[in-house]
This record gives C-alpha cells, structure tokens and sequence, in this order.
C-alpha cells in the first residue's frame, strides 16, 4: 500500500509540473502576441488611448473553514482549517483610455492559490499539516477610474475563473506523505475585485507613446472563492504586484521639438468690372435635327422624354409653333433639346404638308435581335399613322440586330454601357428634299434644320467682370464669390482654383439696367482653414442698337469617317454667304464623354480648323473681307450638354459657328 501510494505520488507530481509549465507557456505567448501586434496596429496613434501589457503579483491567501474530505479514495479523519499561502499571479493585458477619468481593463491571467493548514484536531504529541493548491486560469473585465484624471487609479470589476489544476498533499509523523487530487472541486466560479494602482512614466522607444510602470494592490473578497462544493472552504486574497503598460502610437514631440507651422500667404482680392455691359441681342439660330429616336433598353415604346401629342394636339401642331416659341431667353442647348424631342411631331407636320415625300424607318436593337429593332420601328410609325393620319404605305420599316454605323465599337470596355444605349434607336432616313438637307454631292444625309430667332442672354461680345484674387492659386484648395444685387438677392459663382476668373456682366445685371453690387470671396486653404474678403463694384447695361448673331451647328455622328468635308457643300453654300466684312466669326468644337480625354480635344480642334477652312477657301472667292476668327476645340471638358443621354451625346458631337457683325443688321 504503501509503495503504491508514493507511486501515485511521483506522478502526479510529474502531471502537476506538466500542467504548470503548459499554463506559463501559453500565458507568455498569448503575451508576446498580443503586444507586438498591438504595437504594430497601434503605431498611427498620437495619443495612447489602447494601452497593453503585462503584470506579475503575488497572491496572498487566507482560506477559512474546514478542508477534511480530501479525496474520494484518501478520506483524512482530521479537520483542516484556516490555511495561509503566497502563490504567483500573472496576466496579459489591454486597457481603452477614451477619457482621461475612465476607461476599461480586461485581463487574461494566471491566477494561483496555496494554502498550507497546521492547525488540526490531531490529538496532542500528533503532528499533521496539510498544503493545499488550487491554480486558476482568470478572465478579468475592469472598469478603470483615474478620479483626478492622473496617475492614480482605482478598478474594480467581475472575475471569471477556470479551475486548470489542483492537488493537495498531507504531512504527518506516523503516516506515509501524501500526494493525490482534490475532489469536487468548483470548475467555474464567479467572483470580485477592487484594487488601485499609480502609474509611473519610463522612457520610450520611438515608435510608442509612453511606457510606464505601475505597482497595484488588490482585494478579493470571499464571496464567490469557494474551492470545493463538499464543505465551507473559502479563499479571501490581497494581491500585490506590478504591472507593465505600453501606450501605442508615434510618440508626440516635445514642445521643445515642434517645428513652427509656416504662415499661410494671404490673398489679396480685387474686382475689375467693365464700363459698360453689351445690350442683349438676338440671335439667329440655325438648329440641326438629329433623326434617330433613341429607345430605352427593355422596352417598344417611345420614351417619355420625346414631345408624344394626341389626335387633336397634332391637328393644330405647325414646325412654326416651336419656332415662335423660341423668342424668349434662353440657352442654345435648351433650344436645340426642345427642337429634338419634338422630332416625330416635326416629321409628322412636314409629311402632311408634302404628301409626296417618304421616309424609311430603320430600327435597330442593340444586339437583342432584328425583331426587336423591327417593334422600335413600327412604334414610331404606329405614332405617325395614329397621331398624324399618315398613310401608312408611304412608311418603310425595316428592322436590325446593329445599325448601320453603330456607336459600339469591337473591344470596347470603358465605354461600352453609353455605346450600346445608342445604338437602340430608329433612324429616320427619306430621300425627299422636302424634308432632308442637302449635305454634298446631292446627298441627303441630314433632316432639314429648324431656323429660330431667339433673345439670347449670352452674347460673344459679352463684357465680363475679372475677380482678381492674387495668391488663391498658392495657397487656397478653392475659393467662390457670394454677389449682392441691390434688391438683395444673392447669386453664388464658383467653385475656382486660379488667381483669377471671370463672371458673364450680363449674368449678373440679369434684367437689371445698373446696380452697385456687393461681393464676398470665400475660400479654404490648403491646410483647411477659411478665409473671406469683400468687395463691390457697380455694373451699367449699354444703351445701343441691338446687333444680331448668327449661329449655326453641324452634327457628326459617331461614325469617324463622316468629317467636316462632307458638310463642304453646307458651309459654302449655306453659311459663308451669312458673313459679311469685318466680322468676327466664333467657330468652337465639341465631342462627347465616349473615348479618350486627349483624342476627343484633339478630335474636337481638327474638326473647328476644318470647318475654319472650308469658310475661308469660300469667303476667298468673293468680295467678303477683313473677317476675324476665333477658332478653338473644346474636347469632352467643354460639353454643352449633359452625357447622360445618348441624344445629348450626339448633340455634343458638334461644330458651332457663330458670326457676330462688326454693326447693327437690320432683320426682316
């Protein structure tokens, strides 16, 4: 029995260091890993707000009660009671600062507990004792309070502890020592703590805030440290150790080491307004059809968008209508949309009044299949029949899986979503020139255009207000101006980026004759602070005969193969005899947003010098002298209107030229 028993002993001594050594292990790598991937994560941080580190203590344990049943085979006929040991504690740690009053603490710890009984009811000249061991693995959630937002510091909180081993053995003079396991012993136990503990600044390497070590005390209460379920041990322990912490993050600079923040330049803002601002003018405007209706994917019937009359709507509808409706203020691009969505009422108007012309309705469908591109065409003819009472006979419908000349190019990817939307159309074709424009070689490539006289708000000659702000470029992000009328309505302008812009005068007179305006220029630094100044300036409309511009547009279709010289027989024939001696003639080109931002400039500047010389190669051949031009490519940057449509993509595919006269032209 005897040799049995200290056999039992020997192992489980060895099963107890086994154990030992396998809890320090992974309490020291859970340590190093928390740590140094807190530190790396933490290194962008100014100010230590994580904290993380690691503590060691020693554990002080008074147990009260009685520890007589030891174990289910070794029943001792003594009763322990109130045992006294140290045992080592030590944790892993993470602490969150958001305040400098409170903040939280979690711990992961080790957390062991001896006790050594010599008190017993052994009869007397009898010797016992008995050393008891409980070793605990601990989760410890704090709240962390600093009540003078200081080093000192108080917590308290809940523990969670896991029995990870306990073993007990028994000294006495006329039995064999003994070794072995306790017995209904607690797996869990739930208990409390309060401590407090004062923080000390050590130095830090560079990349970490601030290291300190701090000494804390702790109280463990009783309740709740109840070691076996069979009788009424408890276990009271004051811990006392030190502790590591690291605050994460750059390290701040010393006052000492701030280098000084260079002052801003400032910016000096001034206006410069003209003596006088051009009268509003006239123009009149020759404004090209495109003759595609675009359909939306998914979807046979006309889009919303498109100008749709009923039976009685159409029986009083003329071309002249819109025209008239046009005398108005307004823009180019809101004119030329206006014109293009009411292009089937435009085509069901000129049928009626040449009842010999004819049309062929080509509809196309994207890739989905000829029949689908044959419905989109029969909906247009469907609209014409219905709504205008043309005769169905003189309508042509043919239907296509791709048009002829589809936007879609092969390998396109960038632009392949705004392609395709434009090649699900119904292109409206017709060899009457009663309806179609000449074009060159007795071509009829283009449906007639609609000639409009229109008050326009912005003249080429407009005089413009220049906002003089000297060193924005340097050191503003952006900068915007807030104008005052008299009348106290405010119009804002920006944002800008230069030293310098300009304002349109007549955009700001509006319908006003004069007027003492206030500015104020608001703009943000580069380093984020703002900045305002103030001016005024005074703004006089120029009483003077009103001079009429003509303008006049040519539309090119995606297709790159159509250039400006198939529009030589128009623009020699049709627009040079419009400009007379001494004009200024405004010629601008525009591309949409599909392709390349440097093609599309490029594109866009070749065709406004072709269009340049085909003008001057007719001009050269009469008696017209003395005109200027003003000849520039806008690119997509410049687009006149939204690309958000496939109509107003192809409205942007454009040449515009405007000739403005020397003096006033009298129209009649």
């Amino acid at each position: 029995m005897q040799f049995c028993i200290v056999k039992i002993t020997s192992q489980l001594k060895q099963t107890k260091m086994k154990t030992k050594t396998k809890i320090f292990s992974a309490v020291a790598m859970l340590m190093v890993v928390l740590i140094s991937n807190s530190s790396l994560k933490a290194q962008d941080r100014v100010q230590p707000t994580w904290w993380f580190g690691i503590s060691g203590a020693g554990n002080f344990d008074f147990y009260r009660g009685t520890a007589q049943i030891l174990n289910n085979d070794l029943t001792s006929k003594y009763a322990y009671t109130n045992g006294f040991g140290v045992a080592p504690y030590m944790s892993v740690f993470v602490e969150y600062r958001p305040d400098p009053v409170w903040g939280l603490m979690v711990n992961l710890a080790y957390d062991g507990s001896r006790g050594v009984f010599d008190k017993s009811n052994a009869p007397a000249g009898y010797s016992t004792s008995l050393d008891a061991e409980f070793d605990y693995a601990s989760f410890e959630p704090s709240l962390r309070i600093a009540p003078f937002a200081g080093k000192f510091y108080i917590f308290i909180g809940p523990r969670l502890s896991y029995n990870a081993m306990q073993s007990f053995s028994i000294q006495s003079d006329n039995e064999p020592n003994t070794q072995a396991q306790w017995s209904n012993v607690y797996g869990m136990r739930l208990s409390a703590q309060i401590g407090m503990g004062y923080e000390m600044p050590l130095s830090a390497p560079a990349n970490l805030t601030q290291v300190d070590i701090a000494p804390f005390i702790a109280f463990l209460p009783y309740f709740g440290n109840q070691p076996r379920s069979v009788e009424n041990l408890t276990l009271t322990t004051v811990r006392a150790g030190v502790a590591i912490k690291i605050g994460c993050g750059h390290r701040a600079q010393a006052v000492s080491e701030v280098t000084p923040v260079p002052l801003e330049k400032d910016v000096q803002f001034s206006v410069q307004a003209p003596s006088s601002v051009p009268g509003q003018h006239i123009v009149i405007e020759t404004l090209p059809l495109c003759n595609y209706v675009f359909f939306d994917s998914g979807t046979t019937t006309i889009p919303a968008r498109y100008a749709i009359l009923n039976q009685n709507e159409a029986a009083g509808f003329t071309e002249a209508q819109l025209q008239d409706c046009q005398k108005n203020p307004g823009t180019r691009s809101s004119r030329q949309l206006t014109m293009y969505h009411n292009i089937l009422n435009i085509i069901g108007d000129r049928m009626r009044k040449y009842p010999t012309s004819k049309i062929q309705l080509v509809g196309s469908s994207a890739g989905r299949g000829i029949e689908i591109g044959k419905e989109n065409a029969e909906a247009v003819k469907s609209y014409l029949v219905n709504t205008f009472g043309i005769d169905g006979s003189r309508i042509a419908v043919e239907g296509r899986n791709e048009p002829l000349t589809p936007s879609e190019e092969p390998n396109d990817t960038r632009d392949f979503a705004l392609t395709r939307a434009e090649d699900n159309r119904v292109s409206i074709n017709s060899t009457s020139p009663d309806l179609m424009m000449e074009v060159k070689d007795n071509s009829a490539l283009c449906l007639k255009p609609i000639e409009v006289t229109a008050m326009d708000g912005s003249s080429n000659n407009d005089s413009k207000v220049t906002l003089n702000a000297t060193g924005a470029g340097e050191t503003l992000a952006t900068w915007s101006v807030d104008v005052t009328d008299p009348q106290g309505n405010v119009e804002h302008f920006g944002p800008f980026t230069d030293d310098q812009a300009t304002i349109s005068g007549a955009t700001i007179l509006g319908n006003n004759t004069n007027g003492n305006y206030k500015i104020a220029m608001t703009g943000e630094t580069k380093s984020g602070h703002s900045i305002t100044k103030e001016s005024s300036f005074a703004l006089v409309r120029e009483v003077q005969p009103i001079q009429t511009e003509q303008r006049v547009s040519i539309l090119f279709q995606f297709d790159k193969s159509v250039t400006v010289a198939t529009f030589d027989n128009f623009l020699t024939n049709t627009v040079a005899p419009r400009i007379y001696s001494n004009s200024n003639v405004v010629i601008t080109g525009y591309t949409d947003i599909v392709g390349t931002e440097d093609y599309n400039l490029n594109l866009s500047s070749e065709r406004a010098q072709a269009a340049q010389s085909i003008l001057q190669g007719a001009l050269a051949k009469t008696n017209v002298t003395g005109v200027t031009y003003k000849t520039s490519g806008h690119g997509e940057a410049g687009t006149v209107f939204s690309n958000t449509l496939p109509e107003e993509r192809f409205y942007n595919r454009t040449v515009t030229i405007t000739i403005v006269p020397s003096g006033p032209v009298v129209v009649r």
